[in-house]
């Protein structure tokens, strides 16, 4: 029975992970016009610019119009630390052994989880460009040391345990900005790819964020200001998932006093299985029992089959920028509305790119 905890633990970590991957990649400086007098001086002179830079798009017309945009390319790194709880249904398993393999059978009938939390870390790279100055494309890679599941199963025994493992995702997404007089919001969308330690497959994970926010002007520097933003982001995952991990992968020392008590509730349960049922069930508590035993079981592997979701699809979030100039931006942002909770921090550099070729060169 702890297999099937394993099994389920390993892919509930997949939905932190992605959680990870996407609110860092989403919150972006946008473009600013002034509202009084403040750096009048300074907006007067976007519109004498002679910008010739290829990117944005039309980024002279909105310079020509007062508009401040921010320098197209950029980068950014950020740290994330999260906590998702996570829905389970149709868990189906199987194992396989060198003279014998019992497909997966489902098991949602006898086997009961009171809670499953995936908590994950990360450092996301991402890479970004303004095609237009209210579009923004991009892409990046996600480094995860550690991102660990725990669970809590209520039957057909009580039983707590955790599993931890790393990984690394990679995806794209677009952003699209606008302002309505002193407030800004934003439309993010990203799709990510990502592959765990413990999984066999890539978790394709799908991201839309909404968020509304004002920036407010610090001192005599028209560059330098602090953005503050609320939003909700929502996340959504490839519910089935199928594969097949080695047994000593994810089986834990489970001491003979736990067999013998998974042993001893069978009454409640195991009598009213059909019989491929119990053949599951009887392989995985012999290799429990060989595992106490010290035998072999290097080619005993699990076969698995579930589907998966996020407790709460959407959640809410706040946010603040500090922008040292053009170049250098710092933020924090952090879910705090709902069973999702999180907290990212970054740095972003930000760069003009090349210039347009003039007539005659």
């Amino acid at each position: 029975m702890r297999v099937l905890i394993r099994q389920r633990k390993a892919m509930a970590v997949c939905f932190v992970v992605m959680l990870g991957v996407c609110i860092n990649t989403q919150a972006q400086t946008v473009s600013r016009k002034p509202l009084g007098d403040r750096n009048k001086a300074y907006f007067d002179s976007l519109r004498k610019m002679n910008y010739n830079y290829v990117l944005p798009a039309w980024g002279k017309r909105v310079y020509k119009k007062g508009f401040d945009i921010p320098y197209p390319l950029g980068i950014m790194v950020n740290y994330f630390y999260g906590k998702q709880n996570i829905l389970i249904s149709n868990m189906s398993i199987g194992i396989s052994t060198p003279d014998k393999t019992l497909p997966p059978v489902n098991v949602d009938n006898f086997v009961k989880f009171k809670s499953v939390q995936a908590i994950a870390q990360n450092v996301n790279i991402r890479a970004d460009a303004y095609v237009l100055p209210f579009l923004n494309v991009y892409g990046m890679f996600n480094y995860f040391p550690k991102a660990k599941t725990e669970v809590e199963l209520s039957a057909p025994v009580s039983l707590t345990s955790s599993a931890t493992q790393s990984g690394y995702a990679y995806g794209f997404g677009v952003m699209g900005a606008g302002g309505f007089g002193p407030v800004w919001v934003q439309a993010d969308f990203n799709v990510t790819w990502a592959k765990m330690e413990l999984l066999s497959n890539k978790v394709f994970t799908t991201i839309m964020g909404f968020r509304m926010g004002h920036t407010f002007p610090l001192g005599n520097n028209p560059q330098q200001n602090i953005a503050v933003w609320i939003g909700t982001m929502g996340l959504s995952v490839n519910a089935e998932t199928k594969g097949e991990v080695y047994l000593k992968d994810v089986l834990p020392d489970v001491p003979q006093s736990k067999i013998d008590e998974i042993k001893q509730s069978y009454g409640n349960w195991y009598n009213n299985q059909p019989a491929v049922k119990k053949a599951v069930v009887d392989r995985i508590m012999q290799a429990l029992q060989d595992r106490v035993n010290g035998n072999n079981i290097d080619d005993v592997k699990i076969i698995y089959e579930m589907d998966k979701r996020p407790e709460q699809k959407w959640a809410g979030l706040v946010g603040v920028q500090y922008q040292m100039n053009k170049r250098w931006q710092l933020r924090t942002e952090a879910n705090i509305v709902g069973n999702r909770s999180s907290i990212m921090a970054s740095i972003n550099y930000r760069f003009l790119g090349f210039k347009r070729k003039q007539k005659g060169t």
